[in-house]
Formats: structure tokens, C-alpha cells, sequence
């Protein structure tokens, strides 16, 4: 034996080997809490700021308020420019009439060293919520709630009445700092749906004038900062969620066939490419034939690489959209894959021109309602899809902290899978053992060393606990950190 070989068998230098990697665990530990200390103190530190910078703003405008009287006469007699109000002139509610001097918007701009539009924006912002949103604005000075957060509200209830902006107040304050941005949005949207019907119906009118396609042939620029005309040309267009979708479908169905063909052109060039084959439909009906016949005959091709994991059906027939119809509200809640959060809610005007102008051939199934109080259970480890649907209507977006991923979800099982026949114990596939979790924070889950449980006193709640040791809630209004 040689004397390397006498020395990795000695008890003692073992265990001495053994003590130093724990040592450098504990010192990489602590190296890495320390670190996260300090950037939550910097957080903090910002934040803070952000406010103190808000309530500063409220209190320069005050100081700049032009009296109303004056304002009218120096109108009149034309001296000097008409001054252009900063905070009432698109707010609803009547705040004595009195707008910010022009010339002091100019100067906060040139301080905060943005345009006067930016300017202008903060100030309307900083006021409406110090004016119309009290307790959003109390939990912004105790730095309870995110400025940024606090002013996406802000934006949007500067146009609703004074009893939809208070109801949002009453509402959101309390869980405005776990809200995403869509939530939030998709709020206000909500309360207009609630407290101006009439105005949502006549917008959902409007917006289907307002649909169309426009076509540009003239820059010639496909991408910002080309230089000159190359040969292509843009076109956008504007319709309902449905027929958007749809040709959406379409495009991708055309684009997975010309790669099983020998495209070896990024998916966005072959969707391009695709928009010149739907425009002959006998070039997309024999496109889709030669490229079935393609994959039929030789499965292992290069063509089995670029083909999409699921089939999809041209012109999107096989895509599901779900319609969520509050009756008491008049409020329709939408769900498609592919669809984001921030397109709900919608009025049940546009749901009806919808059904109105299905295309023939278009299938219309209305589902039952998902009842969350019943449970179900089964021995493997792949859940039916009923189960699915059920975790899927419980747990809306990913149940990791702080995320609000919707799509690509995954149903984690909360206790880990055992074989039956290893000794695990009958099912454990449960709408009660699963949770919905995105893709990377469910390899998180499996891989980095987190843990959560299902809080059993409310649906949809989990308790988190990172390899750290830090502990959060989420449930349906976001993550709380906890003590």
C-alpha cells in the first residue's frame, strides 16, 4: 500500500477533511445571508426614498396652486400663455378647480432631470393618490407599498368616478404591495366593468369600429434602425381575442410544417413565410398534405427535431378559450393558453359580439363550473385531467413567492412521489397534493433546496421555506413574507 493511499484511509485525517467542508459550508452560508441583508437594506433605502420623493411632489404643487380667479382674468386679458393643468384636467373629481402653474412643471422636470411629460405625470399621479386613493397613500408614507405599484393604480383611476376609485382603494390597499402589475390593471379594468356599465358597454361598441389591418410598404424597415428599404414590409392589425388567437394558430400550424420540409429558418422568418402561404389556401392545403406525408413516412427525419411537442389544428380550431361570466357584475374573466393575464376582464358586451360573429364551423361547449370544494384521487403519478382542472382553477399563476407566471405550469407534487410498489402510500396524485408551479421554480423545488406545504385552513394557501431558512405565504393575493 502506498503511503497516499495509507494516508486517505487514516480515521483522523478523514474526519479533519470532513470538519474543513463543513466549515466552508457554514462560512459560504453566512457569506450569502450577509450579502441578501445587505441588498434588502439597500431596497429598503430606495424605497423610502421613492416615497419621501411622492409626498415632496404633493407639496411642491401645493406650493404652485394658481388661484382660480386670477387664472380666468390673466386668460382673458391674454397675458402670457394659457397655463396647462397638471393634475385636474383629466381627474373626474372637482378639486376647487385649481391648476398647477405651467412654469413650475418645467422646473420639477429639469430638477428630476426628465421631460415636463414625466414631470407632469408624477405630479398627477402623486396627487391622485394623495386626493382619492387615502389608503393606498397611507401605506405608500409607511412604506408599506412599492411607489411603482401605488402609481399603475393611479394611472388607472384618474378616469373612473369617485365611487369606483374608493371601492379600488377599499379593495386593493391592503394587498396592493402583493398585486402584480396585470392584477392590478385587471382591477380597475373590473371596476369600470362594475360601476360604468354603460361606459363599457359603449367602449366594447367602439372597439369593434376601431378593428382593422394596415399595411405599410413604404419604410421598409422590418426591425427599428434599419437602414433603408430591404424588401419587407409591416402590417398590425386590430381584432377580437378570438380571431387573433386563431391566426395566431394558424401561423405557428404552417410555420411546424415548413420545418418537417427542410426550413431550417427561425420560427418567427417561418411565420412570416407562413403569411404568403395562408394567402393561397390551396398552397396551405397541399403545404399541410406533403408535410403529413413527410412525417408519416420517415418519423425519424431532421424534421422530428423542429416539430412542436402537440399538433395543432390549422386555423386554430382545437384552441380552448375559456369564458368566465360573473352575472352579477356583468364581468367576464378570459383564459386561453397563450392569452396574458393583463387581456381580462372583459365586458359581456364584447363576449356577445363574439358568439355573434363566430365564424361557421366554430364549436361552442359551455363546462360546468369547477366546484373547489370537492377532491379527487389517484394512484399514478400523472394526473387526469379533470385533477388538473381543478388545481389549474384553484391556483391561477405559479405558487412559488412572488411569482406570477401563468403558463407552462407544471402540478408539483407537494409530497414527493413514491412508487406503490416502494412503499408509497395510495393517492398521492390529489388536487390536495398538487400545486401549480412554472417550470423553473418547479426544478427549484426539486433541486435548490426550498420546501412548502398546503395550508389546509384556507385553498390555494402555502406556507414556503427557502434553503435559508426565510419563510413566506402565498395565497390568492400574493406573498407575504414572515418572521
Amino acid at each position: 500500500m502506498t503511503a497516499a493511499a495509507a494516508t486517505a484511509l487514516d480515521p483522523e485525517w478523514v474526519q479533519a477533511s470532513l470538519a474543513a467542508d463543513e466549515s466552508a459550508r457554514e462560512g459560504r452560508s453566512t457569506l450569502r445571508r450577509d450579502l441578501l441583508d445587505r441588498v434588502a437594506q439597500q431596497h429598503a433605502t430606495i424605497r423610502a426614498a421613492e416615497a419621501d420623493e411622492l409626498v415632496t411632489v404633493t407639496e411642491w404643487a401645493d406650493l404652485h396652486r394658481a388661484d382660480a380667479a386670477d387664472h380666468l382674468l390673466t386668460v382673458a386679458a391674454g397675458v402670457g400663455p394659457r397655463p396647462r393643468l397638471a393634475a385636474w384636467d383629466t381627474c373626474p373629481v372637482d378639486l376647487s378647480g385649481i391648476p398647477v402653474d405651467e412654469y413650475a412643471l418645467a422646473e420639477l422636470a429639469t430638477t428630476l432631470q426628465v421631460s415636463d411629460t414625466m414631470a407632469r405625470e408624477l405630479t398627477e399621479d402623486a396627487l391622485e393618490l394623495r386626493e382619492r386613493l387615502p389608503r393606498t397613500w397611507g401605506r405608500i408614507v409607511a412604506l408599506q407599498v412599492p411607489v411603482w405599484k401605488a402609481r399603475i393604480l393611479a394611472r388607472r383611476t384618474r378616469q373612473l368616478s369617485p365611487e369606483a376609485a374608493d371601492y379600488l382603494d377599499r379593495h386593493l390597499a391592503a394587498h396592493l404591495h402583493k398585486l402584480s402589475a396585470g392584477r392590478i390593471k385587471a382591477a380597475a379594468d373590473a371596476a369600470v366593468l362594475r360601476f360604468d356599465p354603460d361606459r363599457a358597454a359603449a367602449d366594447a361598441a367602439e372597439a369593434g369600429e376601431r378593428r382593422g389591418v394596415w399595411f405599410d410598404f413604404e419604410s421598409g424597415e422590418a426591425l427599428e434602425g434599419a437602414a433603408g428599404p430591404d424588401g419587407t414590409g409591416r402590417f398590425s392589425g386590430v381584432a377580437d381575442l378570438p380571431d387573433v388567437l386563431a391566426f395566431k394558430d394558424a401561423l405557428e400550424a404552417k410555420a411546424s410544417e415548413l420545418a418537417i420540409l427542410g426550413d431550417e429558418s427561425s420560427e418567427q422568418v417561418r411565420m412570416s413565410k407562413a403569411l404568403g402561404v395562408l394567402a393561397d389556401p390551396q398552397h396551405a392545403l397541399d403545404l399541410t398534405a406533403t408535410a403529413a406525408a413527410v412525417a408519416e413516412a420517415d418519423p425519424d427525419s431532421d424534421g422530428r427535431d423542429r416539430r412542436p411537442a402537440r399538433r395543432r389544428t390549422p386555423l386554430g380550431l382545437d384552441r380552448t378559450i375559456h369564458i368566465h361570466l360573473h352575472t352579477a357584475t356583468e364581468t367576464a374573466r378570459i383564459q386561453a393558453s397563450g392569452l396574458p393575464a393583463a387581456a381580462s376582464p372583459v365586458s359581456r358586451a364584447a363576449v356577445e359580439r363574439w358568439i355573434a360573429e363566430l365564424a361557421p364551423g366554430v364549436r361552442v361547449k359551455v363546462t360546468p363550473l369547477v366546484n373547489l370544494n370537492d377532491h379527487d384521487a389517484v394512484d399514478e403519478h400523472e394526473a387526469p385531467e379533470h385533477i388538473k382542472v381543478r388545481v389549474d382553477e384553484r391556483d391561477h399563476v405559479c405558487v412559488f413567492p412572488y411569482c406570477t407566471r401563468r403558463v407552462r405550469a407544471d402540478r408539483d407534487h407537494i409530497e414527493p412521489y413514491l412508487d406503490p410498489d416502494e412503499g408509497g402510500p395510495p393517492g398521492q396524485t390529489s388536487d390536495l397534493n398538487l400545486a401549480r408551479l412554472c417550470r423553473y421554480h418547479h426544478r427549484v423545488k426539486t433541486h435548490a433546496g426550498w420546501a412548502y406545504r398546503r395550508l389546509p385552513s384556507e385553498p390555494g394557501a402555502y406556507q414556503w421555506v427557502s434553503p435559508l431558512g426565510d419563510h413566506f405565504l402565498v395565497d390568492g393575493t400574493g406573498t407575504t413574507p414572515l418572521t
